[in-house]
């Protein structure tokens, strides 16, 4: 067997490799390149040149040359593990990059658990809904980052104070305040018309924004439906203290998200998802 035949071998296994670390995923929009990925399947393809030269030095007989492949594979292999460890490559596109392919595989196994007590069944539910929701953040912040848009600051809560459960239960942290999700029947107690059109963060999701056929909208925000009344613009809604705009991404429209929504609190917290806008009379 020659040698360039053996280096085919190693190859196409580390291609495959690659590839089948994603069969993990949950959804297709959640494919993205990961360095760390990469890395993981050059390492393994390092490795699996050593094995399969070990077992198959009698069909080659070049020592020099099988000494090189032990030596190279071995350099590759502490080059890989380096740059896996040390993440010294990854930045904040590519970070998010390789963690929204890991937050789905969080999502699969939450979501296609045969689990049977309550309290793990809500625990599941928690990090679905957890991953969805940072998965659509991300996406929103890869292409926010890719156009030079770099923050240096955001909102923080203060810092902690001494108090009794009354003070506990009455105070709201805005820094993890989020929009929660919004079923239909609920929509429906804040809309004054028939719910038409929602964003969503993915496609198996509910939504967490509704828009009535007239124009209201209606979000849920640490457990109260607020309603939202339409600016000026199209798909920008208000009410005191908030604001939410979707917008089509236009030319960035692809299979991943097809719009982009950005909510605003009146305090500063900002934040911002890219997912799926639809509208329909059977929405």
């Amino acid at each position: 067997m020659s040698y360039v035949r053996f280096g085919l071998m190693i190859l196409t296994s580390t291609v495959v490799m690659f590839i089948l670390m994603y069969l993990n995923t949950y959804a297709w929009e959640h494919l993205f390149f990961s360095e760390t990925r990469t890395y993981m399947a050059i390492m393994m393809g390092a490795t699996m040149a050593v094995i399969m030269l070990a077992y198959m030095l009698g069909m080659y007989s070049n020592k020099r040359l099988n000494v090189a492949i032990f030596l190279g594979a071995i350099v590759v292999f502490g080059a890989m593990l380096w740059l896996v460890r040390s993440q010294a490559t990854v930045s904040g596109e590519s970070y998010m990059r390789a963690m929204i392919p890991h937050h789905s595989i969080a999502v699969m196994t939450s979501e296609r658990a045969q689990i049977r007590d309550a309290r793990v069944e809500k625990l599941a539910r928690e990090i679905t809904d957890a991953q969805r929701k940072e998965i659509a953040e991300m996406r929103y912040l890869i292409a926010d980052v890719s156009r030079g848009n770099v923050v240096d600051d955001i909102y923080r809560d203060p810092p902690a104070k001494v108090g009794t459960m009354e003070t506990v239960l009455s105070n709201t942290l805005l820094e993890g305040m989020d929009l929660a999700q919004l079923p239909k029947s609920e929509a429906q107690q804040a809309l004054q018309s028939v719910p038409a059109c929602r964003f969503k963060r993915s496609p198996e999701s509910e939504p967490i924004l509704w828009v009535g056929e007239q124009g209201p909208a209606a979000v849920k925000l640490n457990g109260v439906i607020v309603p939202l009344e339409p600016e000026g613009q199209e798909g920008a809604f208000s009410a005191p203290g908030i604001s939410v705009n979707v917008k089509p991404l236009g030319n960035d429209k692809d299979w991943r998200s097809d719009s982009e929504l950005v909510f605003e609190l009146e305090q500063g917290l900002t934040a911002g998802y890219r997912g799926f806008y639809e509208c329909s009379e059977q929405s």
